[in-house]
């Protein structure tokens, strides 16, 4: 893809691809296009078509370009250390490129012709995996990074601020729960094989778990109030927040099989359902009070003693006195939302104590981390 045909006025596809790539960086990738492009390069959009056949094509040239400008790197020594380091380099050139990860994501099979994943699956071929486990982790290694984005230097919280947790798209089987004694933000499983790969920035958990039977756990600091989101598409997510101060929950669409312990309320909480999600089941403690908006659309629901098959009409529905409870959940179930159910059947604990002062975020386990930890325990088990 790399010859460079030339035509009059000096047009060459390198200097296309380079102009592409500036565009991106000024507009992000919804700003490019052959029109944009061609008044940025000074030509009839016609004249790039010389070049690139369609977009995608021209999209399979800036990933390639964005492969290429990684540089190699000869770090740390022992196959782990390389990985890392390849990594980080990785993860440096995409930082600096705009949108470089949907780029690398749109054509995904660039990954794989890159000397980046070449030297990945070199080391990890190197650690024990074989030929076809090398190639789908150094793949999976370079997707994570991809989509982490920037490092971030973790600031501590604001006294009483709260931290938020978004359950990431893909992820399935993840359960939270409050735990104890802890200093950091959040606490992975000791088993790695249990664990939730979690990604802590600042006062922001991100959670991908892909692959893994049964759940994978992520235990939540108790002294911080937390805010929830199930960002679609996901499968199976647990939230057992009932010892946590929970200050919102949203599950955006395409989340699916979402069950949730809630705590008595502080204050109104806000629960946002949207079109899309399919199975949720709340429980909350006996005597909560819950206040529900209802779009029309919404399919097969059951609010305590209220059923309907399919709402033909917006409704509010109120459990006894909520109107008049000052701590409440406020539940807004958008049109589209199939199946869902909310029970009095959650166990009350006892409240929270939230810390007014700051506490510190800690080490995260990344998911590359994880990942590498997995490979360690494979290979170690295939040793004498």
């Amino acid at each position: 893809m790399t010859n460079t045909r030339k035509e009059e006025g000096g047009l060459t596809r390198d200097r296309l691809v380079q102009a592409a790539l500036g565009l991106i960086q000024e507009e992000g990738l919804e700003g490019l296009s052959m029109r944009a492009l061609a008044d940025r390069l000074e030509v009839k959009a016609a004249s790039l078509y010389w070049h690139v056949r369609d977009r995608r094509e021209l999209v399979e040239l800036l990933a390639e370009a964005i492969l290429e400008t990684v540089p190699a790197v000869s770090g740390r020594s022992g196959w782990r250390g390389a990985v890392l380091d390849a990594s980080s380099a990785l993860s440096r050139r995409v930082s600096a490129q705009k949108d470089a990860g949907r780029i690398l994501l749109e054509v995904p099979e660039e990954l794989e012709r890159s000397d980046t994943f070449a030297e990945l699956k070199r080391q990890l071929q190197t650690a024990g995996l074989h030929d076809s486990e090398a190639r789908e982790v150094a793949l999976t290694v370079m997707v994570q990074v991809i989509t982490a984005g920037r490092p971030a230097e973790d600031p501590v919280l604001e006294a009483g601020a709260a931290a938020s947790i978004a359950v990431d798209s893909g992820s399935r089987g993840v359960v939270l729960h409050a735990g104890s004694e802890m200093e950091t933000l959040i606490r992975v499983a000791a088993e790695r094989g249990a664990a939730a790969p979690a990604i802590v920035r600042g006062e922001t958990v991100v959670v991908r778990r892909l692959r893994g039977v049964g759940l994978g756990e992520i235990e939540l600091n108790p002294r911080h109030p937390w805010r929830f989101k199930i960002q679609g598409a996901t499968w199976n997510t647990v939230l057992d927040v009932g010892a946590i101060d929970v200050r919102d929950i949203k599950l955006d669409s395409g989340a699916a099989k979402v069950e949730c312990y809630l705590p008595r309320p502080r204050g109104v909480v806000p629960i946002d359902i949207s079109s899309g999600v399919v199975g949720v089941t709340l429980h909350r403690p006996p005597g909560v009070a819950v206040i529900a908006e209802i779009h029309s659309g919404a399919v097969r629901l059951k609010l305590d003693d209220y059923s309907s098959k399919a709402v033909v009409s917006d409704v509010r529905w109120e459990s006894e006195g909520a109107a008049r409870a000052a701590d409440r959940y406020e539940l807004r179930i958008n049109s589209g939302v199939v199946q869902l159910t909310l029970d009095n059947k959650a166990t009350a604990q006892p409240q929270p104590h939230v810390e007014l002062r700051p506490a510190p975020a800690g080490k995260s386990a990344s998911a590359l981390e994880i990942l590498l930890d997995g490979v360690e325990s494979r290979v170690g088990t295939r040793r004498p």
